[in-house]
């Protein structure tokens, strides 16, 4: 087999959950697959190159598999995002590859090889406030595409590929569920360094950890807003740490935190270096996770995996994820995302109930072996190979 991929998301500078669940996959798969080949077309400027058959060849990332031979390939005056469109089926097409695999929500409309895309939500319609009307634009381009045209289209939960099926057209037979699994890689908790790290967060007793973020849909605001409304009395041995925040956002909500009287209770802090995160998340007493919509939830497995006690949303996927709510035999306390009242009672309830926390860490655990990548792997394999069978998105839908 040899594979196409649209690798862009693997080459970030700053990986976020789609390009980390996206190495582990092709990791885990070039162990299950060692005689398949995966040409891993991307956009970053080689640092060093040298001339071959194939093109450019890039210095690649540490971390990429064995059986990647990354491509470099680029559309001069790019426009109309030419490359997505023309230079990715172009080359594949070139490289007479099996299947193109385009994982990160986006995808050609002419798909001169059979092409498998991978629809992980469909947040911007849902929430297009505040995005550009041609990246809006794109995308939907991207989802009819998908929908009516692709060989096959994948998603990490159920409730994608329902809305695709309900709203957008996809054949069910087309849409496959392949879930995500802990991406955390080999790092675990190392106890030694677990005060140094919290302590270079200023964090000083138990606390709470947020991975905010500038987007409205991650309801950091909401965060910041409910843990005021926890009691004063309650909120005093404990600490709030949101992390991920750039220095704009970093700057909005030091003067939310200020307005509401909450600064002292609070630490702001940016990105957390990948080694990091184990200690961060596992020193954690909860995990607070109110978004207001997503494709999957990567956060709430990697807490389940360090036995962190998790609060998050009643919306989209993430009570699949979790299995529902912990009154109804789930592995989360469960909450409307947008009443700030109702999360400062769950946060409120499980701070003063170490023994409904641990019922959730126990439950977790459990939830976790739902999520194994092994499993996901070889699921993906066989969906490559079904797909590459086929011809065009028409000959799927014969």
């Amino acid at each position: 087999m040899r594979i196409g991929l649209d690798a862009r998301t693997l080459f970030a500078p700053n990986r976020r959950g789609i390009g980390k669940s996206l190495l582990r996959l092709y990791q885990e798969l070039a162990a299950a697959r060692p005689d398949w080949q995966v040409i891993a077309y991307h956009r970053t400027p080689p640092e060093s190159s040298s001339k071959s058959s194939a093109g450019l060849i890039s210095a690649w990332p540490a971390d990429l598999p064995d059986n990647f031979t990354p491509r470099y390939i680029e559309m001069p005056g790019d426009r109309f995002d030419a490359w997505t469109q023309l230079r990715l089926p172009t080359a594949a097409k070139m490289d007479r590859v099996d299947l193109l695999h385009c994982p990160a929500n986006v995808c050609p409309r002419w798909m001169p090889v059979p092409t498998l895309v991978t629809i992980h939500d469909l947040i911007p319609l849902d929430m297009p406030q505040g995005r550009p009307s041609q990246e809006l634009k794109r995308f939907e381009q991207s989802i009819e595409a998908a929908c009516t045209k692709a060989a096959g289209v994948v998603c990490p939960s159920q409730y994608t590929r329902d809305r695709l099926v309900s709203d957008h057209g996809l054949r069910p037979e087309r849409g496959s569920v392949v879930p995500w699994g802990l991406t955390l890689g080999e790092h675990t908790i190392d106890i030694a360094r677990v005060d140094e790290i919290v302590r270079r967060y200023g964090i000083d007793r138990s606390y709470l950890l947020h991975f905010g973020a500038a987007e409205e849909r991650k309801n950091t605001r909401g965060v910041i807003e409910a843990w005021a409304m926890v009691r004063k009395r309650y909120r005093k041995p404990w600490r709030l740490l949101i992390v991920g925040l750039d220095k704009p956002t970093r700057d909005e909500m030091t003067r939310l935190a200020a307005a509401l009287g909450v600064t002292r209770d609070l630490r702001l802090a940016g990105f957390v270096p990948e080694n990091d995160l184990p200690q961060i998340l596992g020193s954690a007493s909860m995990l607070i996770y109110p978004s207001l919509s997503e494709g999957f939830g990567l956060p709430i497995i990697e807490a389940f995996a360090t036995a962190t006690a998790v609060i998050t949303s009643d919306t989209t996927s993430l009570p699949e994820v979790t299995g529902g709510d912990l009154s109804d035999g789930g592995a989360a306390l469960l909450v409307p995302p947008g009443r700030a009242t109702a999360l400062a009672n769950a946060i409120t309830s499980l701070m003063k109930d170490p023994m409904r926390r641990a019922e959730l860490t126990t439950r977790g655990t459990k939830r976790l072996q739902n999520y194994d990548w092994r499993r996901s792997t070889e699921h993906f394999a066989q969906i490559c190979k079904a797909t590459a069978k086929l011809r065009s998105g028409r000959t799927a839908a014969a």
